[in-house]
């Protein structure tokens, strides 16, 4: 009888460094307590070639014990034990990485003013880093409140300090946000949520310029979310002045202080 491993737990044993099957090997052992490599093997199907020496591996690691005979027996070593020591490992490590790595300077001859992220976490941590740098105006245009609410702490800062205008396409959407909007008329919301690239409809999220130098902006291309920043003062200029164009009576539909 094989074993049905929940393939999520496989998943989160391996980003804790774990290979597939040395994660199946541990898991079959702390169902069994007890057991031969030939029974790891008949309950987990990892390659009886290969399962002693993976069973080795693991015992190395301390993930486990070994009592010697013929056959050998391997006992799992309690998982709160091994998982406290591989967050041990994995906290000392990041921390020792993260310091070898702010002492590295090294010093290109030229620096892209655009880059591209993908990972949600990623996107959301330089807008923060934006936001934290602003020293005088900050414009932002959002057509998501659940996006726009993940910064709700950062922007109540900045607006008391702060030059800050915020754009939306739609004021109902933001009603819970209790902040001053300005809704854009229905041509300029329309044109920012139909672009099509290359057969690709890309939906602006959102979109923020900081100090008229550092812009980001924040679309779904298909069901992918993507972020580009730009630090060109030139380019974010002429972004700013078009946002500033769209705050004219004739785009702007009207201004109203949303309230929660």
């Amino acid at each position: 009888m094989v074993l049905q491993i929940d393939p999520q737990l496989i998943r989160n044993l391996e980003k804790l460094g774990l290979t597939e099957n040395e994660a199946k090997a541990y898991i079959g052992l702390v169902s069994l307590r007890e057991a031969t490599a030939r029974e790891i093997h008949e309950l987990t199907n990892v390659p009886r070639a290969k399962v002693y020496e993976i069973l080795k591996v693991l015992a190395k690691k301390g993930y486990l014990e070994v009592r010697q005979g013929s056959p050998t027996y391997f006992r799992a070593v309690d998982p709160k034990k091994v998982i406290g020591e591989i967050k041990y490992e994995f906290i000392s490590c990041a921390i020792e990485t993260l310091g070898q790595l702010n002492e590295l300077s090294y010093e290109l001859p030229k620096t892209s003013p655009v880059w591209y992220i993908q990972s949600d976490w990623g996107i959301k941590n330089r807008i923060r880093e934006i936001m934290a740098g602003v020293k005088e105006e900050l414009i932002i245009f959002s057509t998501s409140p659940e996006f726009l609410q993940e910064f709700e702490p950062d922007i109540k800062k900045l607006e008391k300090i702060y030059n800050l205008i915020l754009i939306v396409d739609e004021l109902d959407k933001f009603r819970s946000l209790p902040f001053g909007f300005k809704e854009t008329n229905k041509e300029f919301a329309d044109f920012m949520d139909n672009i099509i690239i290359d057969g690709i409809q890309y939906k602006e999220e959102f979109f923020m310029i900081a100090d008229g130098k550092e812009s980001i902006g924040v679309h779904s291309a298909g069901n992918k979310r993507e972020a580009v920043i730009i630090k060109l003062p030139i380019v974010s200029y002429m972004q700013k002045m078009i946002y500033e164009r769209v705050l004219e009576p004739g785009f702007i539909k009207k201004t109203k202080q949303l309230m929660s």
